[in-house]
């Protein structure tokens, strides 16, 4: 049976990517696939060169087990946030992808929203390179930056920030901002929110995958932080069939940069559907679209 082009392009990854490891057994599969994208011929769409990469990224995963913040984020949330930013912005957007990791989640979104330029800050060295190297395979651009999103960038003004956010402390003692504890270590995916929150516009959106518990354990810093700088849209529960426990579920949260009570409309909080519900799925988009008008209009 004839492969697909992005079946083709999926196992010359993987087949070059076993090449690199034979003649270099030090590094790791991430780095081999890493060089593996700028050596293959990337023939195909740009959706069908994305899918092969997620793929291969995922074998090899696999084969060689990483950290939870190294997984991809999945195609899913990537295409409920690009609906998201479309929902405010008809227009062209700049987007700040705080975290940026392998660039998977931004890529995600740039399928399915043309007219976004790409900005991404990621710490882990590693997962920069594969972002740059993953641009060059896609034949598209981003502005990566090799630092951590909490300490100062020179970063541009952004229209959106998104982020699927790493959960944990952070271990330093960041001054300045409303969402670190006063006493203990902070979280860091609520550093990472204010900070990313920082670089967009007055009005600007911010949409982040956190941890569904966030506005309810240790919520005294981010509830100040959304009664004084931001404005919170939507909470919305991913569905727990994408998590393997109850304990590791996430939600998706829409931020106004700045704070204005919200007239005549209700924050929207509810839980997204299963994603492969196809019916369920679009008449939430439904919901959402039919929200986003109310809220306009006000």
């Amino acid at each position: 049976m004839e492969q697909t082009s992005m079946e083709q392009v999926y196992h010359a990854l993987i087949e070059e990517t076993d090449r690199i490891l034979e003649g270099n057994p030090d590094a790791t599969r991430l780095e081999a696939l890493g060089e593996a994208l700028i050596r293959v011929e990337n023939t195909g769409g740009y959706s069908d060169l994305r899918k092969a990469f997620q793929f291969a990224y995922l074998y090899q995963t696999k084969e060689e087990p990483v950290q939870p913040n190294h997984q991809l984020t999945p195609d899913s949330i990537g295409y409920f946030i690009s609906h998201i930013i479309q929902l405010f912005n008809d227009g062209p957007v700049k987007m700040l992808d705080a975290g940026s990791g392998t660039g998977h989640l931004s890529m995600t979104i740039r399928e399915h929203k043309a007219d976004v330029e790409l900005y991404g800050a990621e710490v882990d060295p590693l997962l920069a390179n594969v972002n740059a190297n993953v641009c060059e395979y896609l034949e598209t651009s981003m502005n990566i930056y090799p630092q951590n999103i909490i300490e100062q960038a020179r970063l541009p003004l952004m229209d959106v920030a998104v982020g699927d956010l790493p959960v944990g402390y952070y271990p330093l003692n960041p001054a300045g901002f409303t969402t670190a504890f006063k006493e203990g270590k902070s979280f860091a995916h609520l550093l990472m929110l204010e900070s990313a929150m920082h670089y967009v516009k007055d009005d600007g959106l911010g949409i982040f995958v956190v941890p569904s518990d966030m506005l309810e354990e240790n919520n005294e810093t981010i509830k100040k932080y959304l009664s004084e700088s931001a404005t919170l849209l939507m909470f919305l529960k991913l569905p727990n069939t994408i998590f393997k426990t109850e304990n590791q579920r996430k939600s998706i949260i829409v931020l106004k940069k700045n704070f204005s009570p919200l007239t005549n409309n209700e924050v929207l909080i509810g839980d997204i559907p299963d994603f492969k519900d196809t019916e369920q799925f679009k008449h939430f988009l439904a919901q959402t679209e039919s929200w986003y008008d109310s809220y306009i209009n006000n």
